[in-house]
């Protein structure tokens, strides 16, 4: 049976990620003044990811506030229009849209014409990464599929799982070679930086959280990489998998 965060706690979780998501807004507008609270919170917090959207009031409104109140305890006045914004979105979907069901990968095609491999974890409230022989046939099928529909050969990614060993070990050492940070930056607003912020289960992962605020760098950087689908396949079959 799929698993399903209890509304409370997806309540109580929404309400974590608001009071992060000011924390981070103000920790960067602190360690970046040329940036205003209200750009830090559009941009360079966590409110756009958990919201799910830029485009709704409450969000622009959140914004708009954060310019003009010097504390951030008076951003609170806004928390009910957060967990009424979050009830539209509950409970979630099984699996979003984009994505086959009981799969963990995703493709896009690049520039390049790559295979942009896109990730979620389809085995909350477990990691995906726990289980080689899943993560393998995963990857098979969608470069099986990237070849044959789109004549792709070669797998890419931009995320911050290119920095986690657990998510490396399924790689070659081409795929680690590669990597490089992307000209787009070290912080952005979308799950290809923040989805680390986020654990298993999918609630806020407080401990990486802590690590961000106490720093200003994410823990886990986000980089782009590629390498061709035979040293993947290659790799594979060497792990037995």
């Amino acid at each position: 049976m799929p698993f399903l965060l209890p509304r409370d706690e997806f309540l109580k979780n929404a309400e974590d990620c608001w009071r992060f998501s000011l924390d981070v807004a103000w920790d960067q507008n602190r360690r970046h003044p040329e940036f205003s609270r209200g750009q830090c919170l559009r941009e360079r917090s966590f409110l756009r990811t958990f919201l799910g959207t830029d485009q709704a009031d409450v969000f622009k409104n959140a914004c708009t506030l954060a310019d003009s109140e010097a504390e951030k305890n008076e951003m609170n006045e806004l928390l009910p229009d957060i967990l009424k914004w979050m009830l539209t979105r509950y409970p979630p979907p099984v699996c979003p849209p984009d994505f086959e069901a009981g799969r963990c990968f995703r493709y896009g095609l690049n520039e390049k014409h790559y295979c942009y491999l896109h990730i979620r974890n389809a085995k909350t409230p477990d990691s995906f990464l726990k289980e080689p022989a899943y993560v393998a046939e995963n990857l098979r099928f969608i470069m099986d599929k990237a070849e044959r529909e789109n004549g792709c050969d070669t797998l890419y990614t931009a995320s911050w799982m290119t920095s986690l060993p657990a998510f490396l070990s399924y790689f070659p050492e081409e795929w680690r070679r590669n990597r490089v940070m992307p000209p787009d930056g070290e912080f952005g607003p979308t799950l290809g930086w923040q989805g680390q912020f986020i654990n298993r289960r999918g609630v806020l992962n407080r401990s990486v959280a802590e690590r961000f605020l106490q720093t200003g760098e994410l823990p886990f950087a986000r980089q782009e990489t590629h390498c061709s689908f035979s040293a993947v396949r290659r790799h594979l079959d060497e792990l037995g998998l």
